[in-house]
């Protein structure tokens, strides 16, 4: 399907007017502290000073009282980490899981159960301080990434509407003036060939420009029962450049652009769980659940094209530090799915999206005297989603439209944020953020004709920390936070239905300590959450509504040790509680004669909630050999989860199993060039990472069976 062409409209002129209002202010005199992104830890040794962002400044990790677990590129690479979705190899508590093509992620087993048009994902992603909005293209490549934190719990107060889990924040490389080149490249099975590399270079010296680029195929580990043809072969690339510009003493401009393309069909190349599918009472029809066969006799596609815009404004003013984003996507998908996973002809759907997205964020930040630090902030997002054709063919009958749809939000957003030091130990925390939520849905169905709907919803998450530093490097805190995940006007319903927002008040208790070779963070908390946004698929829509609340509790440990000169050690562990606390119209699915899912009404109080394991531990051990003038390092990473569900009534499961990558890199004594061999998913564990309910079928994905490669690496 032809994509339509690529248009700028006016939220980037919006975001030209406000870059040159702010550059009036550029020669405002200088003396305020620099907000500036994390750097990642040092190389030597996993344990040194961590700087984290996640109150929106600069500050040492073991000093902030929320739950973080932040990695340098270093510590991403020696583990085989390249994809934010590979991320819970090293993150307790967080979950990345899929609905077809939609990422779900989940932190403390807060996460969100629908996908689709019109839905957004409880837990935010952001890259260099800018909101990902589009679950589609969440899954980042984390090539010329210096720090990738993430932080749990509701973080409503600074990332505002959707991170009610958490927030993942991806910071890239900046610019250097000095020249420096990065490239690589590795094959391994299933002939997946990854080529990457960066560049940077100053132009002058007040301008620095970078690029970032990687190209992807493979062959994927899928493969049809009906011709064996290799069911998800996938090709991808993506582009990112910068230029920074610092104009004056007290400005500097960044300017990014990133394109990325994606023919993709891994997470839609799906089959049967335990053979439930309408294909099974068709004589003869083929209903695989193996973890690598497929049966589908419609060709399954997901492509992806877009391009992002953004600029990052930094003004010294003297008494503070004002900062600008701006941001402009354009995002478009064609997806093709063969609903019954069978071979037979029961039910095939395709439908293209057009996202469309603008965001502008302002804030202000200094501090009033040594003991106060303080934050001020307006943040707006508009969205535009299109559906043009959602297109549906039943036992084999020609593709007819049965929607279309057209999503529109604006999101307006005031917050504040400060510290108060009270005594040589003691901090106060306070923030507090107003939100006003508009939607409008315009949905078209031959069958109904034209709808039109909107809503609008208001919310206030405040915020309250209380930090006591008991020794210089070790802290303990307790905090009250709430979480505001918006409301929705979800186009997948068939129907104009307003869904009400999600609302969690998050009650935590933290330690912190940091000492030369080691770091020790512990956490314990409480969450009450309401009126959760849940879903019941009917293909090939969906049916969202207000109908849970929860209750959630747990603890975490993470532990970082520099054990020796040579071996480091990194552990963690997570323990949630997470039960439904009163849902009496959860669904459960039950097939009829005719091969059909309908659904039933079952009271799911009590139940464990989905997508939420009792217990995640992640293990990661490092140790360098000197091996003539080079050094050798070894990596191996464990990760090990307990059961988890996919579904509220617990009918859909995937039993518990521990995921062990290993990784072997030689640098020369040139530091230059690094020769590696590693292997992901060494025991060849079998696990599903998605399963899918609807009415043609009981669809599920498995992650990718064991793996072993090689790659070369140059650094200039």
């Amino acid at each position: 399907m032809k994509l339509d062409r690529f248009f700028l409209g006016s939220p980037l002129r919006m975001a030209g007017a406000s870059t040159i209002a702010l550059l009036a202010i550029a020669a405002a005199p200088a003396a305020a502290q620099d907000v500036q992104a994390a750097p990642a830890a040092a190389e030597d040794g996993i344990v040194e000073d961590i700087v984290v962002t996640a109150q929106r400044r600069t500050e040492r990790l073991e000093d902030v009282p929320i739950a973080i677990t932040s990695l340098g590129s270093s510590a991403l690479e020696a583990s085989s980490v390249t994809r934010v979705s590979q991320l819970p190899s090293l993150v307790p508590g967080l979950r990345l899981d899929q609905s077809g093509t939609f990422a779900q992620p989940t932190i403390r087993g807060v996460g969100s159960s629908v996908a689709g048009p019109g839905l957004s994902s409880n837990v935010g992603t952001y890259i260099d301080g800018f909101y990902v909005p589009n679950s589609l293209t969440s899954d980042l490549s984390l090539l010329s990434v210096s720090n990738v934190q993430v932080l749990k719990g509701p973080q409503g107060t600074l990332f505002g509407r959707n991170a009610t889990g958490g927030a993942i924040l991806v910071t890239t490389r900046d610019p250097s003036y000095e020249t420096t080149v990065t490239a690589r490249a590795s094959y391994q099975s299933f002939n997946h060939l990854n080529i990457g590399g960066y560049a940077s270079t100053g132009l002058s010296d007040k301008v620095a420009m970078d690029v970032t680029g990687y190209f992807e195929r493979g062959d994927g580990f899928v493969r049809s029962l009906i011709d064996g043809h290799k069911e998800a072969k996938f090709k991808k690339w993506a582009v990112r450049t910068k230029m920074l510009a610092e104009v004056s003493d007290t400005a500097k401009f960044t300017l990014a652009y990133s394109h990325q393309y994606a023919d993709d069909p891994t997470f839609v190349a799906k089959n049967s769980y335990n053979g439930l599918s309408a294909g099974s009472v068709v004589p003869g029809a083929l209903t695989p659940s193996g973890r690598r066969d497929v049966a589908n006799n419609y060709e399954t596609q997901s492509r992806i094209n877009g391009d992002a815009f953004y600029l990052t404004g930094e003004f010294d003013l003297g008494f503070a530090t004002l900062k600008s984003l701006s941001q402009y996507r354009d995002e478009r998908t064609f997806i093709a799915n063969d609903n019954d996973s069978s071979s037979a002809s029961v039910v095939h759907s395709n439908y293209q999206s057009i996202d469309k997205s603008f965001t502008q964020e302002v804030n202000l930040s200094g501090e009033a005297s040594d003991a106060f630090k303080w934050l001020l902030g307006g943040y707006y997002f508009w969205n535009d989603i299109k559906y043009p054709s959602v297109n549906v063919s039943i036992n084999g009958a020609p593709f007819a439209k049965t929607q279309g749809s057209i999503n529109k939000i604006n999101a307006y957003a005031a917050f504040a944020d400060g510290t108060y030091q009270v005594s040589d130990r003691l901090f106060l925390t306070g923030g507090l953020r107003y939100s006003i939520e508009k939607a409008k849905l315009h949905l078209d169905m031959p069958s109904n004709g034209i709808n039109d709907g909107s809503e609008t919803w208001k919310s206030l998450t405040p915020r309250a920390v209380v930090r006591y530093e008991l020794a210089d490097r070790t802290s303990v805190y307790a905090s009250y936070s709430k979480g505001f995940k918006s409301g929705q006007l979800p186009a997948g319903s068939n129907r104009i239905e307003p869904v009400r927002p999600e609302k969690i008040d998050a009650f935590e208790v933290g330690f912190k300590t940091a000492r030369r070779g080691l770091r020790f963070d512990a956490s314990a908390y409480y969450y009450d959450y309401k009126d959760l946004q849940v879903t019941a698929f009917l293909s090939p829509g969906s049916i969202v509504r207000n109908a849970a609340s929860a209750e959630i509790y747990g603890a975490e440990v993470q532990l970082a040790a520099d054990l020796t000169s040579q071996l480091s050690v990194s552990l963690g562990g997570a323990y949630t509680h997470a039960k439904y606390k009163d849902f009496t119209t959860a669904v459960r699915y039950v097939q009829g004669a005719s091969g059909f899912f309908s659904v039933q009404t079952v009271d799911a109080s009590g139940f464990a909630m989905q997508r939420a394991p009792k217990f995640t531990g992640t293990a990661d051990v490092t140790y360098k050999i000197p091996v003539g003038d080079g050094d050798l390092t070894l990596n191996g990473n464990l990760y090990y989860t307990t059961r988890v569900y996919f579904d509220p009534v617990e009918q859909f499961y995937q039993n518990g199993y521990a995921l062990l990558n290993l990784r072997a890199t030689y640098t020369l004594p040139n530091k230059a060039w690094s020769f590696s061999v590693f292997g992901t998913n060494v025991t060849d564990t079998k696990y599903r990472n998605q399963v899918q309910p609807a009415s043609g079928a009981v669809q599920q994905g498995y992650g990718e069976p064991a793996v072993i490669g090689a790659q070369v690496s140059y650094h200039f």
